[in-house]
């Protein structure tokens, strides 16, 4: 083969690469990413509808917290979440789950400590990590009618 050729090949080789490596996701990390969603329930007597989170994928859970926002949008430190589960050892993966439900491998961060009713018309927002991936959402709950 000429240089010439050589040369085109190496190009041609490089250009596909970039294009696998930006376009192709094979080198990009994976990402944690919740969807929040209220869910009409059976039961009369509860104040909100149950909110139901989903995630993109099957994920072993190493954290759960959801705490109410303050009226500027921001966390209060001195605030105690309203529910908050840490692994023991090994969560089992999960995909969704409702807001207070238990997560297997999961348990409460504060022994025997259950997750406080919602409140209507409330900013909250989750935090989840898996591991070193890390997520939060912003949702707001709604007074059953």
């Amino acid at each position: 083969m000429q240089k010439r050729e050589m040369m085109w090949i190496a190009v041609l080789l490089a250009v596909g690469l970039a294009y696998y490596h930006f376009f192709g996701g094979r080198f990009a990390g994976k990402q944690l990413a919740i969807h929040a969603s209220l869910r009409p329930s059976g039961r009369g007597e509860a104040p909100v509808y149950p909110v139901y989170f989903t995630l993109n994928d099957d994920f072993k859970l190493t954290t759960v917290k959801v705490v109410p926002l303050d009226d500027d949008g921001q966390i209060n430190p001195a605030t105690l979440p309203v529910w908050n589960l840490v692994s023991d050892s090994n969560s089992e993966p999960t995909r969704a789950f409702f807001y207070g439900q238990h997560i297997h491998g999961m348990k409460p961060a504060l022994a025997g400590v259950q997750p406080d009713a919602l409140t209507p018309g409330v900013i909250y927002r989750i935090l989840l990590s898996s591991g070193k991936l890390t997520a939060s959402l912003d949702f707001k709950t709604r007074a059953t009618e």
